[in-house]
């Protein structure tokens, strides 16, 4: 995977410098900037744009090949290959094709073509990307999800901090349920700031222990309050009005394998999200270890 993501970046890379240097021949021309126009003749321009060129050619023929040998991907290998062969043939033939004052045309058909061949390496590696998770089981035919946009994230930032403030005031009577879930508070110390970040979560009881799920949403990315725990191992959570510290542990493969199909059956979203994210949820299993008296001033040990 690591090798096919190396191989799209360079040729996507090489296509764009490619790209650039067309256009930038092509404005000096259009505005007969003679400066540049010399400037690019001393570079060797034509040389450049051609090597360039070449190699991210070569990077569309070499994923299309793999494409082509993966099951779920041989047409697009295929016509990745075939546009692969046409791109050059394209540029032997273009003077040719178009003669006379049709040069801006030429210009536009070579921009069109190396913007098709990114689309193709890109596409090829994204549908790689979905076969291989798809193949060790960690994903459907859905599409995965992704972050939300930054005004979605302050909306999001807003209503937690709502929901926080209401859940305090009423002892959970507000707020204390969601998605078929109870709800607790869970307190988390920034791994980078330094602070103290309180977020609502749907929880699952089990025996004196509480599951909560890191599935932020389906947006196929751990959430901050598991990134910021995860090295720690503590944490604080408030249920109803009563505050708890709490020693923190993933669920390894057999505990998940049994709390799963419990989190499942609640009907909160979370199959869904598991769908939509290309990696196993964690499950985050929260120990209480203390009763404290108050969220600000007795939160270290």
């Amino acid at each position: 995977m690591k090798t096919i993501r190396l191989i799209s970046l360079f040729a996507r890379v090489a296509l764009l410098v490619t790209m650039g240097l067309g256009l930038l021949f092509w404005i000096a021309q259009l505005f007969v900037w003679s400066g540049l126009l010399v400037l690019l003749a001393q570079i060797d321009f034509t040389s450049i744009h051609e090597g360039f060129g070449t190699f991210g050619v070569l990077g569309l023929l070499i994923l299309g090949g793999v494409a082509v040998f993966t099951k779920g991907s041989r047409l697009l290998g295929a016509g990745s290959m075939i546009y692969a062969f046409l791109v050059p043939a394209f540029g032997l033939t273009q003077s040719m094709i178009l003669v006379g004052n049709l040069h801006w045309l030429i210009q536009a058909a070579h921009l069109l073509v190396g913007i098709g061949a990114m689309v193709l390496i890109r596409r090829i590696e994204k549908r790689y990307q979905h076969l291989k998770w798809k193949e060790h089981g960690v994903i459907s035919e859905r599409p995965l999800g992704r972050p939300y946009p930054p005004i979605v994230a302050r909306l999001a930032r807003l209503a937690t901090a709502a929901h926080v403030a209401l859940y305090r005031l009423s002892g959970g009577a507000i707020g204390g349920q969601a998605q078929n879930m109870p709800v607790l508070l869970l307190t988390t110390t920034g791994r980078k700031s330094g602070k103290q970040h309180t977020t609502p979560l749907v929880y699952l009881a089990d025996g004196d222990s509480f599951v909560v799920v890191a599935s932020n949403g389906g947006q196929g990315k751990l959430p901050n309050w598991w990134l910021n725990m995860r090295e720690s191992k503590q944490a604080y959570i408030e249920r109803g009005r009563k505050r708890l510290r709490v020693s923190v542990q993933e669920a390894n493969p057999q505990e998940r394998q049994r709390l799963w199909p419990r989190v499942v059956a609640c009907r909160a979203g979370h199959e869904k999200y598991q769908e939509r994210t290309p990696y196993p949820i964690p499950l985050v299993i929260l120990h209480p270890s203390a009763l404290v008296c108050g969220l600000q001033g007795d939160l270290d040990p």
